[in-house]
């Protein structure tokens, strides 16, 4: 507080005024305030912004105490300490600009004049004060990070002006976009004050259309935040006030309303979140299949009487044509063909699994919509097409709107086969269904398919990290953990070749999900899950990530679970009052089972050479010539001899290819799956590639000759 001036009859009272009167600035440099309005006299002459907090009626019976009290919690707040501080920190000089003016927000709304915004915050007459430029740095972020990524709630001329956004909206934007700055202590603080306003809302019956916006926002930041339980709760809310609102049938879009686009963006922004992390078991649960998204403009195409799911929203970034989806609307699409994979999932971890080769199976279900939606992406948006590896880092930067919709979208592309046919839920499932433990194509093919994808998804990771496209969605965390796990599995291959790849595309998916840590508590539990599940596996040999090549690994079974169904949930006391139960409601989870009966150990056998032609891999696009070799493959498994003709086929020899060409996605899938990880560092860089002309990517130490078996 400023010291008294001297006359005065009553020191400690004079203080309280004269830092009651004080301006916003002069209470942050700690100076005396002359106090003249509407702008003091130290500020005019230093030609500084002035501006003073908004008064609140003084009540009758409030004691000295009290005031000094208030004065002190609201001179932490401005001095960039946090309320649950026991001891007021020390205040800080004025933080330089988190981002210079390049990189400012996209809106075209000038910045008006910097004043401060009070509002009320909770039923302790404490205000939460939002400094103009944390405000606009936290709108900044948001674009950065959080627009389309996946939630698509408001444009950027929708929010121009943060000076008259809703408080509860304000609170939950900086609550979510507080952990990219250097203001992460203020992020309880602020998830804390949008709850609130929000339960004042709802108790007030004065629910709006950003009050549903606030709560996805803070849903998607519990997510990030591995705070599951609370996430779930605020989805929930969300999806029940939009029942409420009647948001989730067709009808109430075709009346003529400015905001229906935003509601459409609203509603399956909180069915992107259902998807990924929404719960899959329970009575409760909403079934997966309800909300299919149309191919077309006009809904789910149901029969008569039945209600029709909203339309998508209006998105044409990135088409050629105005009939083709965009972008985001695609990631919704495939989204929903990945929540059927999650249901799929936690059928099998509750022994819920039909032979998958039946035509009935979920399996054959899931697989059948995902061929479905693939053919629905239009050229526009192929792999081929846009040419992700050909783009500069700044075209990137500029068009980030696009391109991180599209890493979602091929994300996920990839981890739906990875997850269907990861070889984890067969070997299990086997233990409860004889008809599994048949070697059968299934086996190959299945193997084959995860294998491959979870490869692509190590190609897109060193795509991302080679474009220095900052990522902050903890799904890509998941789908590397998922691809790491697959890739473990493989580190027992028979074949010296796929052992080294699958070690060294393990170590990359490993060091790619550790890149979330520090903005996500949820992959930083991912990471602990995966790192014990790897110590488990290496059993007592040493585990160097560069030499492991063990001859069998110990899977643990629970683990393998937890990162499948990303059931990671941080530890309570890492997120200090984020709880949502009490104690006697709170769930007892039962501990990790790291006992050998809960641990399957995965060894190598001899199978039969089987033939394979992966050279489709990935999205279909229009294929390339190329000429088949007139040399025979020799075989090193003389077991089982194949013809000579089909030999001949097995080997191909292309052109002399392209830059073009080498990064076509049927032209050369195959070659760098077995590539050193020194050869993509430069995706332009690549025609060098194949130093084996002849050899496809299975043969050379014939890893196909494998079947795993478990005790």
């Amino acid at each position: 507080m400023p010291p008294p001036e001297e006359g005065t009859s009553s020191i400690s009272s004079r203080g309280r005024r004269r830092s009651h009167h004080a301006c916003l600035t002069c209470r942050r440099k700690k100076t005396r305030c002359p106090g003249e309005k509407p702008a003091c006299s130290s500020c005019v002459r230093l030609q500084q912004s002035c501006s003073y907090p908004a008064m609140r009626p003084s009540q009758s019976g409030r004691s000295d105490e009290r005031l000094q009290h208030l004065e002190e919690k609201l001179d932490l707040l401005l001095s960039g300490g946090g309320l649950m501080n026991q001891r007021p920190r020390q205040r800080q000089q004025s933080l330089e600009a988190v981002t210079d003016t390049s990189e400012k927000s996209y809106s075209a709304t000038p910045p008006g004049r910097k004043q401060s915004v009070s509002y009320p915050s909770d039923n302790s007459s404490t205000a939460v004060v939002f400094d103009p430029d944390d405000m606009e740095t936290g709108l900044d972020l948001y674009f950065k990070y959080c627009h389309r990524q996946p939630i698509w709630c408001f444009e950027r001329e929708e929010v121009g002006d943060y000076r008259t956004l809703p408080e509860d909206l304000a609170s939950s934007i900086l609550a979510l976009t507080s952990r990219f700055s250097d203001k992460r202590d203020h992020l309880q603080l602020y998830s804390n004050n949008a709850k609130t306003l929000i339960m004042l809302r709802i108790a007030n019956g004065t629910v709006d259309l950003t009050t549903i916006e606030s709560l996805c926002l803070l849903s998607y930041s519990s997510f990030i935040d591995g705070n599951v339980h609370l996430g779930q709760f605020h989805l929930g809310l969300s999806l029940q006030l939009c029942r409420s609102a009647m948001l989730d049938i067709e009808s109430v879009y075709l009346l003529d309303d400015p905001t229906t686009d935003r509601k459409k963006r609203l509603f399956w922004s909180l069915q992107l979140l259902e998807q990924s992390y929404g719960r899959q078991d329970g009575l409760l649960s909403v079934p997966t299949d309800i909300w299919r998204p149309a191919y077309s403009t006009g809904g789910v195409n149901h029969t008569d009487g039945e209600t029709k799911a909203p339309p998508l929203p209006r998105d044409n970034l990135g088409t050629s044509t105005p009939s083709e989806p965009g972008i985001w609307n695609t990631s919704v699409r495939l989204g929903w063909v990945w929540s059927q994979v999650r249901k799929y999932v936690s059928d099998c971890s509750h022994n819920i699994l039909k032979e998958p080769w039946r035509h009935d199976s979920m399996y054959a279900k899931v697989l059948s919509d995902f061929m479905e939606t693939e053919n629905r992406i239009p050229m526009c948006h192929r792999y081929d097409s846009v040419k992700f590896y050909e783009r500069k880092i700044d075209e990137l930067k500029v068009n980030r709107d696009y391109w991180a919709c599209w890493l979602k979208e091929q994300f996920t592309y990839h981890a739906i086969p990875t997850v269907l046919n990861h070889p984890f839920l067969y070997i299990v499932g086997a233990q409860h269904n004889p008809n599994l433990g048949i070697p059968n194509t299934f086996w190959r093919r299945s193997s084959e398919q995860a294998l491959l994808h979870a490869t692509w998804i190590v190609r897109m990771i060193d795509m991302v990290v080679d474009k220095q496209v900052p990522l902050v969605d903890p799904f890509f965390g998941h789908v590397a953990a998922i691809a790491a796990t697959v890739h473990l599995y493989y580190c027992c291959a028979a074949a010296a070749r796929l052992k080294h790849k699958s070690n060294t595309d393990f170590a990359k998916c490993r060091r790619f999900l550790k890149s979330f840590i520090p903005c996500s508590a949820a992959c930083d539990a991912l990471d602990r899950n995966l790192d014990r599940m790897t110590r488990i596996a290496a059993g007592s040999e040493g585990m160097d990530v560069e030499d492991w090549m063990p001859s069998k690994i110990y899977l643990s079974v629970p683990l393998m679970w937890e990162i499948l169904q990303f059931n990671s949930t941080t530890d309570s006391q890492e997120i200090p009052t984020a709880g949502l139960l009490d104690a006697s409601l709170t769930p007892a989870l039962p501990p990790v089972d790291t006992s050998e009966n809960s641990t399957l150990e995965i060894i190598v056998a001899t199978s039969p050479e089987i033939t394979i032609n992966t050279a489709d891999g990935g999205q279909e696009a229009p294929t390339l010539s190329y000429k088949p070799s007139d040399n025979n493959n020799k075989f090193n498994n003389n077991k089982h001899n194949l013809s000579s003709a089909n030999s001949s086929s097995r080997q191909n020899v292309f052109d002399t290819p392209s830059v073009e060409q080498i990064d076509s996605l049927t032209f050369n899938t195959t070659p760098w799956l077995y590539a050193d990880s020194s050869q993509l560092i430069n995706i332009g860089e690549l025609p060098d590639l194949q130093s084996e002309p002849g050899n496809a990517w299975w043969e050379g130490d014939n890893f196909n000759n494998i079947m795993f078996n478990q005790f």
